[in-house]
């Protein structure tokens, strides 16, 4: 560490300071002897502790250099991750779970799984293996075609363009689901039968209550619709159905 004074080009260390003092009491004290040697080995002392400070010094600025050299590299990594997206983010378990998973072929799923089990430890291996069982049937439900409970299977002579016609009107009007050709929810067994015999009627077809009881799985149609014919009250919203068939 150096303490000292500068004027123009010359510069005193603190230890030249204290030499040359020690010097001019020696040239007027030239006797001194052991007050000389004394302040000799303070001297000598105080240098090393200076010396000593220095290392100190230097060797914290370097800390505090590499400090911030690890800083500057954080910053620089976690730039990088919020720019392509941090690996730690997309590397997980449940990803490890579902990558594994998504293979159709069993063998490549077995061997994908045999890369990671020597990582883990017996119930975790277990647990992977269950957890990719899951996944899968998961995967095979999400891929599998919808029930068509909305859509049951209609016979030709009610998919016709005319046919079709009357399908757009009734859905338009509520008694059939948007989307197929399913019975809305509030329909009734007499107003399915009414609407069954007005578009057997309109359609031309014979064996009315075979077609429309299978396609809406609905029984005694027949006594139904013989039933408000006897006694001449026809279901609710007849009109309705009227004009849309």
């Amino acid at each position: 560490m150096i303490i000292g004074l500068r004027g123009g080009e010359k510069h005193f260390s603190i230890h030249n300071l204290i030499s040359n003092e020690m010097d001019n009491n020696y040239l007027t004290n030239p006797e001194g002897g052991d007050s000389l040697k004394s302040v000799r080995q303070f001297l000598q002392s105080f240098q090393n502790l200076m010396v000593s400070y220095d290392d100190i010094v230097r060797r914290l600025g370097q800390s505090e250099a590499r400090n911030r050299e690890l800083e500057l590299e954080n910053e620089r990594l976690l730039s990088e991750q919020q720019k392509n997206g941090s690996w730690a983010s997309r590397v997980t378990y449940e990803n490890v779970v579902e990558l594994i998973a998504s293979y159709e072929d069993a063998s490549q799923r077995d061997e994908a799984r045999k890369l990671i089990e020597p990582l883990l430890k017996k119930d975790q291996v277990r647990q992977l293996r269950r957890d990719i069982r899951l996944k899968v049937k998961e995967l095979e439900a999400a891929e599998a075609p919808a029930e068509e409970s909305e859509t049951p299977l209609v016979p030709e002579e009610l998919r016709t363009p005319e046919a079709e016609e009357i399908w757009t009107g009734l859905r338009e009007g509520g008694f059939i689901v948007a989307n197929g050709y399913a019975l809305a929810k509030d329909v009734s067994a007499n107003q399915a039968t009414y609407i069954a015999d007005r578009m057997a009627e309109r359609l031309g077809i014979s064996s009315k209550w075979k077609v429309f009881q299978g396609l809406w799985n609905i029984r005694n149609m027949a006594q139904l619709a013989a039933s408000w014919k006897e006694t001449g009250r026809l279901p609710s919203r007849s009109a309705e159905i009227d004009v849309l068939t």
